[in-house]
């Protein structure tokens, strides 16, 4: 049987949400009628919800500070059914606010980033990523301060650059270790060049999403366009993670690219259409019935 068990590594937070109609265009403004949720975040969370909820057995790995949203943050993974595996900081825990719109606008507002150079207890994680077949790795500091770790595994490394803009030196030692990449085109003004210079690395596919344009999928033999899903917008948090996991999931049960691709994005629709970034009762059922009717 295929073994369908991931580790993941770094990127959590607790985040308060506020939903607005259209988000504020750069002067004052008074907004009337927003919404607000609070949870789990970031893209560590997200993508061990996605992968707990399609049956994929998943140990996450985080920094959190020792104060009442890290025990929030453990309790909203737990009741998922995810296994963590956190070390304690003398700092506070992550926490963000997003100003979301109903058309998958956002701003990410950072209230508290956790430690610089948080303390990892690796000797606990050698013997866990040495035997990880699968790892999704996050951009965090704590995730940083452990590639040293991931030299020598024989785990397929999955990595989300999100907004990198081509150049950022901060992310080269993460690209370096990554067999599949995937990265917003929001910050891109010559998206083909950037993924040209990934493939030429380690990376062996590319994923380019762009919103509710779709996504692109590149390999060395070429590029293919998988469109979005349609979907009702309820909260944009955790679409992308949902793709990455899905397309990967998609692609470990023999699945071509084309038909992993829209699994993928009906994965993505999925969690576009709920407001805890991704449903817990959402099957992979439920998802290929979805994607079958592209």
């Amino acid at each position: 049987m295929e073994d369908l068990s991931a580790l993941v590594l770094g990127a959590a937070s607790w985040n308060r949400m506020i939903h607005v109609e259209r988000l504020p265009q750069g002067v004052s403004a008074t907004i009337f009628d927003a919404q607000e949720t609070e949870g789990a975040g970031s893209t560590g969370v997200g993508k061990s919800m996605v992968l707990a909820a399609l049956g994929c057995p998943t140990t996450f790995h985080c920094a959190l500070g020792r104060d009442e949203y890290a025990a929030l943050i453990k309790a909203a993974c737990e009741k998922r059914g995810i296994g963590m595996i956190v070390d304690d900081q003398d700092a506070p825990t992550p926490r963000h606010v997003n100003i979301m719109d109903r058309q998958g606008g956002h701003y990410s507002i950072f209230l508290s980033n956790g430690p610089v150079d948080p303390a990892i207890d690796e000797a606990r994680l050698v013997q866990v990523i040495q035997s990880a077949r699968t790892i999704f790795l996050s951009l965090s500091n704590s995730s940083k301060k452990i590639l040293p770790l991931l030299r020598g595994t024989q785990a397929e490394i999955l990595l989300d650059l999100h907004d990198y803009d081509g150049e950022n030196p901060w992310y080269d030692d993460f690209i370096a270790c990554a067999d599949v990449l995937q990265l917003s085109d929001v910050g891109l003004e010559n998206p083909e060049a950037v993924i040209a210079t990934l493939l030429s690395g380690r990376a062996r596919q590319v994923v380019l999403t762009k919103g509710a344009a779709g996504a692109l999928i590149y390999t060395a033999e070429g590029r293919l366009d998988i469109p979005a899903w349609p979907a009702v917008m309820v909260d944009s948090n955790g679409a992308g993670d949902a793709f990455s996991v899905a397309l990967w999931l998609g692609q470990r049960s023999g699945l071509g690219l084309s038909e992993a691709g829209k699994f993928a994005a009906a994965a993505a629709a999925f969690a576009i259409e709920d407001a805890s970034l991704f449903p817990a009762s959402v099957t992979v059922a439920d998802i290929a019935a979805r994607a079958a009717k592209a």
